[in-house]
């Protein structure tokens, strides 16, 4: 375990970082729902969206496990949840710890990506079934 004073608590990317991967996810989400529309109206895209949907979902659910990556190892190597449960005073490095932890999960755009793909996702579905059975 680190030292306290030798830790570094992470800092937040810059929100122009987040409003990025936030949209290449979006994007990558969105093309793989429109995959059942371009089978009905251009298949020749169907290649390109499940390209376009497949790399942006991995490039945004890689950057989301690298910052829970970067939430967990500040909680492990500073002891945080221990401290807290034995309601120990925290030093000015746990304090600003936790405040990168609570201030990453609270502008974090990925609730608004997870909305987004099960609106995405129900549309498709209900795009797909009213092709099959509602004409």
């Amino acid at each position: 375990m680190k030292d306290r004073e030798t830790f570094h608590v992470p800092h937040r990317f810059p929100e122009w970082v987040t409003w990025l991967v936030f949209g290449i996810g979006l994007t990558g989400s969105i093309s793989l729902r429109l995959i059942l529309i371009a089978k009905a109206y251009n298949p020749e895209l169907i290649t390109f969206l499940w390209y376009l949907g497949v790399c942006g979902n991995t490039i945004f659910f890689m950057f989301r496990a690298y910052i829970t990556g970067r939430r967990r190892r500040t909680i492990e190597e500073l002891n945080l949840l221990e401290k807290l449960q034995r309601r120990e005073e925290l030093s000015s490095t746990d304090i600003e710890a936790l405040r990168y932890i609570v201030s990453s999960v609270k502008i974090s755009k990925e609730r608004w990506n997870y909305l987004i793909i099960f609106i995405c996702s129900l549309a498709a579905i209900a795009w797909d079934l009213w092709l099959r059975f509602g004409k």
